[in-house]
């Protein structure tokens, strides 16, 4: 994960405070013997405000009480951070930490009333905009020993001037999310569909097999290939348009920085949204799609076997799991593959981070930071992190901890192997312009209101005028 160079005062800063070996040009903290380190802090208190939990007398190991609030969004994980907590406080008896989870689409609001009532010592941020908004108030986090391990790009929304602000806590990942028992029935094995012409072949054979009565007999329900809910703008919107995003941009960065956009990648960016509406119910009227819903494509299409397919990521699972716990153990996803671009790739990005508050105390920021190395360096921590919290770990050392559910082992594997690609440069593109814009034109081209032309052309029109409109 490449960094720019410390300055010389970060370095005479990290070197008094007990330090250092330099990774990537960020400076880690290199185990050392702490007898010298103690007799200088009986002496002068050289250490203290050094942000280091290990090392600090006002940090988790200092034998002194300390209070930490963490303020979270993924309600999902509540459970399994209750788990890490619980773990945690047992072999820190001083530190007490207090867990509040607000659901996702409140948490904006409820966080900005919490920043002025009572701040806490660790939140959720997402993005660009709450970079922006609370810039003032998140502390530099690169010193913090687990980013040694953060895979490379994880750290890249929430990084400036070389310094690190947020804490990348869990990957998602995306492609196509199949029933292969189904397709293994049908005589396709998922090998044969890494890749778009095999994922097409293997499609247009189980297509086939619906279409004759095959199927009929051991899956009564299965009416289509795939279903493809675009009324929900974010999956024509955010996930399908990031394919046309990626040939212009590399990193959300990137795009967050671009006053207008190329659109060099608008047909690879049709070529799926076609692909997907061709295997479904509604292919001869694609209108239709507008109308169908991401309750409706999951919990009563794949998670029900009335289809064998949708364009979802690891998250599906738990839903799929209350579902049919069966049907669960069925399935795995294939890669987001275009062809001659992004074949055999996973669409993969940090979906959450943490923010440490830099006006909490000099103790509860050491405590907020040993608390994290521990959860993703602790070896029964990182098992409640995948197993518990069900997280994907953005993280190069969680070697040989397997995930629970199938779509989660996939991403993981493909982190590990390298078939992956940023599935989150649209998290750049101008506030509102992936759903409102890209969602809404997709919409309608399926309802045959607009050619695929008007669409490239609207979505790069808007893009230049909402950034215009954001930078004022």
């Amino acid at each position: 994960m490449a960094q720019n160079e410390a300055s010389i005062e970060e370095k005479f800063f990290l070197i008094r405070c007990g330090t250092v070996s330099q990774k990537g040009g960020i400076y880690m903290k290199a185990k050392k013997l702490v007898a010298v380190g103690m007799t200088v802090l009986m002496l002068g208190g050289l250490f203290v405000g050094c942000g280091n939990s290990a090392d600090t007398s006002t940090g988790a190991n200092s034998g002194k009480n300390v209070k930490i609030t963490i303020f979270q969004s993924k309600i999902e994980a509540n459970e399994g951070y209750k788990k890490l907590i619980a773990a945690y406080e047992k072999d820190h008896p001083n530190v007490e930490i207090n867990l509040e989870a607000v659901t996702g689409n409140d948490f904006g609001a409820s966080m900005k009333a919490k920043m002025q009532s009572d701040p806490p010592t660790i939140f959720s941020v997402a993005g660009f905009s709450d970079m922006k908004d609370y810039g003032d108030v998140i502390e530099d986090v690169s010193d913090l020993d687990i980013m040694q391990h953060a895979l490379e790009g994880t750290t890249d929304t929430f990084t400036k001037d070389g310094k690190v602000y947020a804490i990348p806590l869990y990957m998602e990942g995306y492609g196509f999310v199949i029933n292969k028992q189904m397709f293994e029935d049908a005589g396709v094995s998922v090998d044969s569909m890494m890749n778009f012409e095999g994922m097409k072949a293997g499609f247009d054979t189980l297509k086939e097999k619906i279409d004759n009565g095959e199927m009929k007999d051991k899956y009564p329900n299965l009416e289509a290939v795939m279903e493809y809910p675009t009324k929900e703008l974010w999956i024509a919107g955010d996930h399908d348009a990031n394919v046309a995003l990626t040939h212009d941009f590399k990193t959300p960065n990137e795009a967050y920085a671009a006053d207008s956009l190329p659109g060099t990648g608008f047909e690879d960016y049709k070529k799926m949204v076609d692909f997907q509406a061709s295997y479904t119910t509604n292919a001869n009227n694609t209108a239709n799609l507008n109308s169908v819903d991401y309750t409706t494509s999951l919990e009563g299409g794949l998670a029900i076997e009335r289809v064998a397919c949708i364009k979802q990521g690891n998250w599906v699972a738990p839903a799929v799991e209350t579902t049919d716990p069966e049907v669960l153990q069925k399935l795995d996803m294939l890669p987001y593959s275009v062809p001659g671009y992004s074949d055999g790739k996973y669409f993969v990005g940090v979906s959450g981070y943490w923010a440490i508050h830099s006006k909490a105390t000099d103790a509860q920021k050491a405590a907020a930071k040993d608390f994290i190395n521990w959860m993703f360096t602790d070896s029964e921590a990182q098992k409640i992190v995948v197993n518990d919290c069900k997280f994907i770990p953005p993280y190069d050392n969680f070697d040989g901890i397997k995930a629970s559910d199938p779509l989660s082992q996939r991403i993981m594997d493909a982190n590990n192997s390298g078939n992956t690609m940023n599935g989150w440069v649209y998290s750049g593109a101008p506030n509102t312009w992936g759903q409102q814009v890209a969602g809404v034109e997709v919409q309608k081209y399926l309802a045959g209101e607009a050619d695929w032309d008007e669409v490239t052309k609207t979505c790069i029109e808007q893009w230049s005028e909402l950034r215009k409109q954001q930078n004022n």
